[in-house]
């Protein structure tokens, strides 16, 4: 893990977390995880979000690109419009197979990845939330997500989320769209049983092959 900064055409810095697996080559295609922070979006909370998933990314020869919400404006608020070059960017040294990203998102993060791939559905292959949901005007974009598998998982006491994304699994399903939501048993907002990433490299893995 590391971090590195780039600046981006509007002068804005833009700081971001990178796990790279063991012995990345530059000239090859990787499966990317653009991963969108939880709570404040700051580097401390991009490091929380490499717990669940930057071992998992070394041993399954995954790339992780994590960046931090810069001025603290997060990527639900008005910084999802930096992903677009962010992506671009890195894409010069990090090749996404088949030119798209998996996103995945925690919390604040998780309504993050709604933003960023209802936004740029062209560039998205897989949503993974844990937790998360679309709010306001994204939840009218749904269906630029029908071709998209979209996995949700919420704790079964995370009030105020669990019925947010059973609205919509069952909208995007209505759609015609992929969507699953598991509701984990005796969790919280925080969802410790994922927290190995085994279960979830197992799905980002499956989602490579649709």
């Amino acid at each position: 893990m590391e971090f590195r900064s780039m600046s981006l055409d509007s002068g804005t810095q833009l700081h971001y977390g990178l796990v790279l697996p063991a012995n990345f080559d530059a000239q090859q295609t990787y499966p990317i995880l653009l991963l969108l922070p939880p709570g404040g979006q700051t580097r401390d909370m991009v490091d929380a979000g490499f717990s669940f998933f930057a071992n998992g990314a070394i041993e399954n020869g995954w790339i992780i690109l994590s960046p931090i919400a810069p001025d603290g404006v997060l990527f639900f608020q008005g910084s999802e419009a930096l992903i677009p070059e962010f992506l671009s960017k890195t894409a010069e040294e990090f090749q996404p197979e088949g030119g798209k990203y998996h996103i995945a998102g925690i919390s604040n993060g998780g309504i993050s990845a709604f933003r960023i791939a209802t936004g740029n559905a062209d560039l998205v292959h897989s949503v993974l939330a844990l937790p998360g949901f679309p709010r306001g005007e994204d939840k009218n974009k749904l269906n630029l997500l029908v071709n998209i598998p979209v996995t949700m998982f919420v704790g079964e006491l995370d009030e105020g989320w669990v019925g947010a994304m059973q609205d919509t699994e069952t909208s995007l399903n209505e759609l015609g769209g992929d969507a699953s939501l598991q509701v984990m048993a005796g969790e919280g907002h925080v969802i410790q049983s994922l927290g190995d990433g085994v279960a979830l490299y197992e799905l980002l893995e499956s989602f490579r092959e649709k």
